[in-house]
């Protein structure tokens, strides 16, 4: 904070603006940085110059705040960030590695890590929240999964060969089209990762190219993140199927083999097309849908699904996870509104300490009386703080959550806002979690 740089009158402005919008005390300094560098991707001097100039936070707070947290920048930045995750997971699989394939294909020097264009800045991690996909890359808010220091290069063109807007839904369709079926796609982070937005994409252009109307929609986390990406036909009153590690280029014939094309022309260039596939590949469809489809039968499938209860995972990889209306069909909200009519706050909390509710973390608070004691001691501002930071090995539970039932959170949210008698409620999210801040702001 020693020089005497002045940051040109746009950039005047837009501080101005954050310090009326944010505040100017102390205590509002890191929103204050956080906004800055969303802006120009790292801390210009002139601008924290300014901030202190127009506030009430000295240069030392300043130089301490953003020297102590790893995730503000002094240096300029490239136009998209690469986060290599160097957590537990990734790091016995070769993070490090892949760490510096990357630094060395973007021919940074020593101390640098962006490269000479501009383009792309690498820079290490905690932990991205994929732990079943290690090594992971994350690219803005695209992540990559099972990174090596071979492909690694592969993935800095395949980014930028994307389109900017990532579809995660399927088009509308005439309401009565689900009672054809549905194809569902999970479109939690490490299903993205494993290559579902892709898979969704050929079961789109196939389902077209079929004159099939039957939608193709998002899900949450279906619960085998190791088998991703996954793709499961639900019939009407038949038991769904669900395939692994599906391939884009086998969804057509999956699709083909579940449903009939319309029109007598449709059914043989489907038939044709399928069979050109067949010769190229060596395999038929049966081979094909046996090497992808899991069979709820088999006993390894069994043994890891069948004793599970979905509580706070209910309706796993059917919901999507940001339709209002599916979330109410499915008795969404129902519990709100009995809170809200029906009980008081009291009856809340009696309810919740009968159930045996407790927090999820290590010490497994219980829940009823952590709201009871909130409740008792309430003064003029009580808050709700749904924390959804984790760090630890394997642990990314809050993200599965945030990402697959946001309205089921935000219910929650209210239920124990209405018990301890909050009026406003804050989510606190890993910035390593791009797809469940995406979520919850939906």
């Amino acid at each position: 904070m020693i020089d005497n740089q002045t940051p040109a009158t746009s950039d005047q402005e837009f501080i101005d603006s954050l310090v009326q919008r944010i505040g100017a005390t102390p205590e509002k300094l890191i929103p204050l940085l956080q906004a800055i560098q969303g802006r120009y991707r790292y801390l210009p001097q002139a601008s924290l110059n300014y901030l202190c100039e127009v506030s009430r936070i000295r240069p030392a707070e300043v130089a301490g705040v953003s020297t102590f947290y790893s995730q503000f920048r002094h240096r300029p930045a490239g136009k998209h960030m690469v986060k290599v995750c160097v957590g537990t997971a990734c790091h016995v699989k070769g993070a490090g590695q892949v760490y510096d394939a990357l630094h060395r294909h973007l021919g940074c020097s020593e101390h640098e890590d962006t490269d000479a264009e501009g383009v792309f800045t690498v820079e290490k991690v905690a932990c991205l929240g994929c732990c079943t996909l290690a090594p992971v890359v994350q690219i803005d808010s695209v992540t990559y999964g099972h990174v090596d220091a071979a492909s690694a290069p592969g993935i800095l063109q395949d980014f930028l060969g994307r389109s900017d807007e990532q579809q995660t839904t399927a088009p509308a369709l005439p309401p009565d089209t689900a009672l054809l079926g549905e194809v569902r796609v999970g479109l939690g982070s490490c299903c993205m990762a494993g290559g579902s937005r892709e898979v969704g994409e050929a079961a789109r252009e196939a389902l077209a190219s079929l004159d099939i109307p039957v939608p193709v929609k998002g899900v949450g986390c279906v619960g085998m993140c190791h088998r991703t990406p996954l793709l499961e036909i639900a019939l009407p009153g038949e038991q769904p199927r669900l395939y692994a590690n599906i391939r884009p280029e086998d969804v057509s014939r999956v699709i083909a083999h579940h449903f009939r094309p319309k029109g007598v022309g449709k059914r043989i260039r489907s038939w044709l097309t399928n069979h050109a596939q067949r010769l190229l590949t060596f395999e038929s469809d049966s081979t094909l849908l046996h090497r992808h489809a899991i069979d709820v039968r088999d006993e390894p499938v069994r043994s890891f699904l069948d004793r599970q209860k979905h509580i706070a995972s209910e309706f796993c990889g059917v919901l999507d996870p940001t339709d209002l209306q599916e979330y109410c069909r499915s008795g969404g909200f129902d519990a709100w509104k009995r809170c809200l009519h029906e009980l008081s706050a009291d009856e809340i909390i009696d309810t919740v300490d009968k159930a045996g509710l407790r927090g999820r973390g290590g010490a497994g608070f219980p829940t009823a009386i952590k709201w009871q004691r909130v409740r008792e001691n309430a003064r003029e501002k009580v808050f709700v703080v749904c924390n959804g930071d984790e760090g630890d090995p394997g642990a990314f539970m809050d993200r599965m959550l945030f990402e697959s039932y946001p309205f089921r959170i935000i219910e929650g949210m209210a239920i124990a806002a209405r018990a301890v008698g909050a009026d406003e409620g804050l989510f606190y999210i890993r910035a390593e979690y791009p797809l469940a801040i995406t979520r919850m702001r939906e």
